[in-house]
């Protein structure tokens, strides 16, 4: 039997008192909220964990409006590098007692003392809560040990499918998507760009990649003819990246390859973020969804990094803010970001 994974964790779950229902409610926060609050006052060093980014800043200002704003910090993807700097050197010299993030703090990171982590809501795969869980315990002889906050009735039975397989040694199941074909397209661009390549060839080299394995040859002729012969549109043929040699049976990328290549690369969808630009100084705090910087408007005052903000005005691409100095925030959001559950 592989062990190699299992590692003993100090892990317990807080159910409110009452009967939870299918949504969260005020009276359920109220009651995590305190029950989080104590336990950050008994331990040196805590993480919360959530989900999405716009959790993070409704639950560091709840905790910041018990503990003192000055006492929690944020961490996630849309705050500038600094500020994520700032509270990860924080935390490591003691000088925060809490820090609430998203998966930005999971993986390599040195972040020194952590002896507890609250987790709000079901992790959602096995892993993430192996991953959360262990970024607290890292010293010679500690035990982990984590909290996690289940505050409805589908998320107490999620929280419970966790715990029972991470207590029996179990894995998520990794599913290899087989033959994507939209990966392969973008490959063979990227190789074309550098270099002539004998069709034969690029088969063989493609099918010997484990997803294509059954690669049939049919279904790579019709790529390679969609990247050589472009997409149809209403102004003509567009997006055709390969010269196709049909003598000698060569591939070589045409003029703007290499820089669709360079620029396009990776099956992540492009994500339409509003820099967020602290005036005067001009120094970037973070980035705002798209649809939530054109919402708002001038006099507007939003949370981002446990900081309220008061937009000056919104331009192109950006959104200029000035300190609001504690005025009462209304919650950024970021479109398509919680995580889904695994298999």
């Amino acid at each position: 039997m592989n062990v190699g994974h299992q590692r003993a964790m100090d892990l317990s779950v807080f159910v409110p008192d009452g009967e939870l229902g299918p949504i969260a409610t005020h009276e359920t926060w109220a009651l995590a909220y305190e029950d989080i609050v104590a336990q950050i006052k008994r331990h040196r060093a805590t993480l919360v964990f959530v989900s999405t980014r716009r959790q993070v800043e409704r639950i560091a200002f709840q905790l910041g409006e018990r503990l003192g704003h000055d006492r929690v910090a944020t961490h996630h993807g849309s705050l500038s590098r600094d500020r994520r700097l700032q509270a990860e050197r924080q935390l490591k010299a003691g000088e925060l007692p809490v820090v609430v993030a998203t998966a930005s703090l999971e993986l390599g990171i040195d972040i020194g003392h952590i002896d507890l982590v609250c987790h709000i809501g079901p992790p959602r795969s096995i892993a993430t809560m192996l991953q959360r869980i262990g970024r607290s315990g890292h010293w010679l002889g500690a035990i982990p040990k984590g909290i996690l906050y289940p505050l409805t009735r589908d998320e107490v039975i999620q929280t419970a499918a966790a715990i029972r397989a991470l207590r029996a040694g179990e894995l998520d199941e990794l599913a290899v998507f087989k033959k994507p074909m939209d990966i392969m397209a973008q490959q063979i661009v990227a190789m074309a760009a550098s270099e002539d390549l004998p069709e034969d060839e690029l088969f063989d080299l493609v099918r010997r990649a484990y997803p294509f394995q059954d690669l049939e040859r049919s279904d790579f002729d019709e790529v390679i003819e969609m990247l050589s012969e472009g997409i149809a549109t209403g102004r003509g043929r567009r997006s055709a990246y390969l010269h196709h040699d049909w003598v000698y049976h060569v591939l070589r990328g045409r003029r703007g390859a290499r820089l669709a290549a360079i620029t396009s690369g990776g099956a992540i969808p492009d994500v339409a973020d509003y820099d967020v630009i602290q005036d005067p100084e001009g120094i970037r705090v973070g980035s705002v969804h798209e649809d939530f910087a054109v919402e708002s408007m001038a006099g507007d005052v939003f949370l981002l990094g446990n900081n309220s903000w008061r937009i000056r005005r919104v331009g192109s691409g950006q959104v200029r803010v000035e300190d609001a100095h504690g005025a009462p925030p209304t919650i950024p959001f970021w479109i398509g970001e919680a995580p889904a559950r695994t298999r």
